[in-house]
């Protein structure tokens, strides 16, 4: 339990400094393409593709953090979290909060 516990505490450390670039894609994809929909009234059908291409945001982002920061993994290594694990909950974390999003926008402006 306590290791599940560590890691998911890693994971959300290791979000929060890629947060900026994340949060740019989303709020750019909610507030251009989805809250227009919205309002001319044709964006429940447009959710589910907006979600993969804001997954599919996730390699640009992956890029752009190994260029700016190419030494950052060192203190997730010292705790057995691969690269692999803590861009996978990044990415599933990131997808779930888009999603959280976009669906409270739909129930607001609906």
């Amino acid at each position: 339990m306590t290791v599940l516990a560590t890691q998911l505490r890693a994971v959300a450390l290791f979000y929060r400094s890629v947060v900026p670039f994340m949060a740019g894609v989303s709020v750019l994809i909610l507030l251009a393409v989805l809250l227009p929909a919205l309002r001319e009234g044709w964006g429940r059908s447009l959710l589910p593709a907006l979600l993969l291409v804001k997954l599919a945001t996730a390699p640009v982002v992956w890029y752009l953090s190994e260029q700016l920061r190419p030494g950052q993994y060192w203190f997730y290594f010292n705790l057995n979290i691969s690269r692999r694990r803590l861009w996978a909950g990044v990415v599933a974390l990131d997808g779930l909060l888009f999603l959280g999003g976009a669906l409270l926008m739909r129930a607001v402006l609906s």
